[in-house]
């Protein structure tokens, strides 16, 4: 019997995934699976550009399933099931689509896309079935396939908003992440920027009764109730007591002003990413709203050809998108059998026999030591 042993440069286990990946013989395999795959749609594709003519759904069903397993399946890499798996799972996805596509043409089977952009987009989310998977318009194959430079727009976009997101919550968050409640010794999250901003609110409601009577008493002489220093000069009374009362007052307000000036200046960047935030949060709606515009104009210019070309991309794609699934599953299915393997047969049994040997010899010496031997 012949036993193997894992290669010497795989030290951990972690090391295994990347060694399977780019082991030549998976890498081989693979392409042989996509290039076995892309021979069959150069093959059989021409059978959907048939389909409105022909109006053999069922015909195409079984060819495409039989032809598509005798295609894929000698590879080896995926056994029959999981090929078969793989157009099965397109063919229902689809279904529909090829009825379309069968009765009313490739074009009539984009606008009909369109159409279900709309009507999703229309709809409240209150409508929509709880629990359901909310609809990506975005995510459409038709968007994708067409729409490639808006799509890079909404990308671009959303970055800019993560990215005064991440702004914004690195500013409340401050130097520390954390602190703890002093109620339940929970761990809360801390926002400087709230924090600041009730500081200053309560700074300015401590001073704002010294400020209303700061600007009564340097008010005019002609303001009604002759409260103020100037009105009482002007009726001859003795102003030093509310002199005073002035000198007091604004010796009080003037550090609590300072301490509020400071505390503005340290949320003036805050304030700034806030309304950076909204703005670019209201450009990405805008931009979004632009979908079903963008979509009818360049729609506008596709002729019967180029929807031809857009639906049998868009097909091609998905049906690879659940190739590229299957065959990921598998790897991954190969990854977890070397590790289970590592976790096995690692230490091999020489080891483990050479381990105890040694361990035997230790108790030995040492019983000997004690006079045990």
């Amino acid at each position: 019997m012949q036993y193997f042993d894992f290669l010497p440069e795989i030290t951990e286990k972690s090391q295994i995934k990347d060694f399977v990946a780019n082991d030549a013989g998976v890498k081989t395999q693979e392409a042989r699976l996509y290039g076995a795959f892309d021979e069959w749609w150069w093959l059989h594709s021409p059978m959907l550009n048939q389909l409105p003519e022909s109006k053999g759904l069922m015909e195409l069903r079984t060819a495409f399933f039989e032809s598509f397993i005798a295609s894929l399946e000698p590879v080896g890499l995926l056994d029959r099931f999981k090929v078969t798996g793989v157009i099965a799972t397109w063919w229902d996805e689809v279904r529909y689509e090829l009825r379309t596509l069968a009765e009313s043409g490739f074009s009539g089977l984009v606008d009909s896309w369109i159409d279900t952009i709309r009507d999703a987009l229309e709809d409240d989310d209150d409508d929509q079935p709880k629990g359901k998977e909310q609809f990506d318009p975005l995510s459409h194959k038709l968007v994708v396939q067409l729409l490639a430079d808006y799509l890079e727009e909404i990308e671009a976009a959303e970055g800019l908003v993560a990215d005064l997101e991440q702004q914004k919550v690195a500013f409340e968050q401050g130097d520390d992440d954390a602190e703890e409640s002093d109620d339940d010794e929970e761990e809360t999250v801390k926002n400087v920027a709230k924090a600041l901003d009730d500081r200053r609110k309560d700074l300015k409601n401590d001073i704002k009764d010294a400020l209303k009577r700061i600007k009564v008493l340097k008010s005019g002489a002609t303001v009604k109730g002759q409260n103020s220093i100037a009105a009482q000069r002007k009726l001859g009374n003795d102003t030093t007591a509310l002199e005073r009362e002035l000198v007091e007052l604004e010796g009080f307000v003037a550090p609590v002003l300072a301490e509020i000036g400071e505390i503005e200046a340290r949320l003036e960047p805050y304030n700034e990413i806030k309304a950076s935030l909204a703005e670019a949060r209201k450009a990405l709606r805008g931009l979004k709203d632009q979908l079903i515009g963008r979509l009818v104009a360049a729609r506008a210019e596709l002729g019967e050809e180029g929807c031809e070309k857009l639906v049998l991309a868009a097909f091609y794609e998905g049906l690879k998108s659940h190739l590229d699934r299957y065959g990921a599953a598998h790897f991954q299915q190969v990854v977890a059998a070397v590790e289970n393997w590592w976790d096995k047969y690692r230490v091999t049994l020489r080891d483990i026999v050479s381990e105890r040997d040694t361990a035997a010899a230790k108790l030995d010496q040492f019983l000997e030591g004690l006079g045990y031997v």
